[in-house]
């Protein structure tokens, strides 16, 4: 019974610990981000983050597994569900509205700010890599019974529309107008609407053969 407690109250702290990184990261930035902000932020002693992690890094590296975990439990049945491109393109767009989504901020400045570490940076893609692999189903599902669905290798597109929305979140956080980036998704979504179509046809005119 003991050991399950401290087991229960340790996890407790290293969540108080994430959730301080997170808001951390949010408010300061992450060059502003250190275990003693941090520690001021949570409310605790600054010998607990490397007590429970280690290191400033591999802190933050939970930090933004959770925040993308949190992100993904939010859209996972809506990418589970899409059938089409336009589905796809309307699921990005709801993705890059931040409304109610307190962890972006904090998941963007981790991506940017750790990226360039080449010992981080695999550790990064591991993290983001679940991406990947629903828009690559998500893919199937829009390509099933039409030519493209065998010509087209899903996984290279997946991680190439994962990079790309990456891609576009991270230069949104230096345009604040955020004008191209909703003319992009404008664009997006009319080629999705007319590749829709197409698609359709395609897979009714194997249907007659």
């Amino acid at each position: 019974m003991g050991a399950r407690k401290n087991s229960r109250t340790g996890q407790e702290t290293r969540d108080r610990i994430i959730d301080a990184a997170l808001e951390t990261v949010r408010s300061e930035g992450l060059v502003g981000t250190s275990a003693r902000v941090i520690a001021r932020t949570g409310g605790f002693n600054q010998a607990l983050v490397f007590y429970h992690f280690g290191s400033i890094e591999d802190l933050l590296l939970a930090a933004l597994e959770l925040a993308n975990e949190r992100r993904m439990t939010r859209f996972r049945e809506r990418l589970l569900a899409v059938d089409s491109l336009q589905g796809l393109v309307d699921v990005a767009v709801d993705l890059h509205s931040t409304d109610g989504d307190a962890d972006h901020p904090a998941l963007a400045a981790i991506v940017a700010g750790w990226s360039c570490n080449g010992d981080v940076g695999p550790r990064i893609l591991d993290i983001l890599r679940p991406w990947d692999e629903l828009v690559a189903d998500a893919l199937r599902r829009s390509l099933a019974g039409t030519p493209f669905g065998h010509l087209i290798p899903t996984e290279d597109l997946a991680h190439g529309i994962s990079a790309l929305f990456l891609g576009i979140e991270l230069l949104s956080r230096l345009d604040r107008d955020d004008k191209r980036t909703q003319s992009l998704f404008m664009s997006l979504s009319g080629s999705a609407s007319l590749a829709g179509p197409v698609l359709e046809s395609l897979v009714a005119s194997r249907s007659s053969e």
